[in-house]
């Protein structure tokens, strides 16, 4: 395989703001033919060498010349190379859009260029404007709804959410000792995609996987994939009502950002009803800072806004709020290698 390396240029000198501009504007149209890219799968066409356009679009079945156009801008910001004759190779940068790399985000750029998707966020204006969801003012019905009714919109979000778990399952091993406990308890844990990469980490940890009936189903074969199925047991339910007993420790990835401040403590004070006082809670979410420095937290707390009813990203300092009214303490916060931060939260006694 032969990856084409960007070629190396002298340092640009600082464009005028009218020339950033207008860059941040078109970054829409940046993101669409990104994912026009990787819906296609010419980054796993292109996996083992450069090929001529014609035989990328006979490949992905896409028009030659259209596909062409397409490419030639991709060239521009690095994606591909274009070299003579209509010929293309992968870049570094393309490779993460391959469907077979570590930390692949084909499933994330095809998402975002999704017309369920990118319809919701053309309503943006409204949804600043009224403080509503534009989702649910687009469809007519709650995210996760409109999911259960359309299956292929359905498969394009999980197949997004899997290559996200995969990534910060590696930050998130990094940044925190599962060895000392004895069983884990993944809360909200989907097909399992997390909780198998930590038991894969930690031999000797036992595991539970707990979800929607509906979303546990066919969580085995992941789990028989990784080699951990033996350690591990997929339980059926639903957080807001109750959440296995057991633990030593209670792994919610990603799931206190879907909901609003009450419903964020429902979940947690039923994790409250179920966890021992020697054993303790973890959140794995983007922080936002309580400042002005940045972080990439801002805009996916943004992408709440424009999905999900409520849903938002959180300070230190709201979910410190959020577990004390559950019966919980901060503990502390670690910062992962990747955007995650681990929250470690212990039981006290609930009001």
């Amino acid at each position: 395989m032969k990856v084409e390396e960007a070629p190396v240029v002298a340092a640009a000198p600082a464009q005028p703001p009218v020339a950033t501009m207008f860059q941040l504007i078109v970054g829409t149209c940046v993101s669409q033919v990104i994912s026009v890219f990787a819906r296609l799968g010419v980054a796993d066409v292109l996996a083992d060498g450069p090929r001529p356009v014609a035989e990328i679009a006979r490949r992905v079945g896409a028009h030659a010349s259209a596909l062409y156009r397409v490419l030639r801008a991709l060239g521009d910001v690095g994606v591909v190379a274009e070299r003579d004759d209509r010929w293309f190779a992968l870049t570094p940068l393309g490779e993460m859009l391959r469907s077979d790399v570590p930390g692949s985000l084909r499933g994330w750029a095809t998402l975002y260029g999704m017309p369920f998707h990118r319809h919701a966020w053309t309503d943006l204006y409204e949804t600043v404007r009224t403080g509503e969801s534009a989702f649910d003012r687009v469809y007519g019905i709650p995210f996760f709804n409109y999911l259960a009714e359309h299956p292929e919109d359905a498969a394009v979000f999980d197949t997004a959410m899997a290559s996200m778990t995969t990534g910060e399952a590696v930050s998130i091993i990094g940044a925190y000792d599962f060895s000392r406990f004895g069983t884990i308890v993944n809360v909200g844990g989907g097909r399992g995609g997390l909780l198998a990469a930590i038991l894969s980490a930690n031999p000797c940890l036992q595991g539970v996987l707990f979800d929607l009936p509906a979303v546990v189903t066919g969580a085995d074969d992941e789990l028989s994939r990784v080699g951990v199925i033996d350690r591990c047991r997929v339980v059926g339910g639903d957080f807001f009502d109750s959440v296995p007993e057991g633990g030593d420790v209670y792994l919610l990835g990603n799931v206190i950002h879907s909901w609003d401040d009450d419903q964020a403590v429902k979940i947690l004070r039923t994790c409250r009803a179920a966890i021992a006082d020697t054993a303790c809670l973890l959140l794995a979410e983007v922080m936002l800072p309580e400042g002005g420095q940045p972080s990439p937290g801002k805009l996916a707390d943004v992408g709440m806004l424009v999905m999900i009813t409520g849903g938002r990203q959180r300070t230190e300092a709201e979910f410190r709020v959020l577990l004390d009214r559950a019966g919980f303490r901060l503990a502390r916060i670690l910062p992962s290698s990747g955007r995650i931060s681990l929250v470690e939260a212990v039981p006290c006694s609930l009001s």
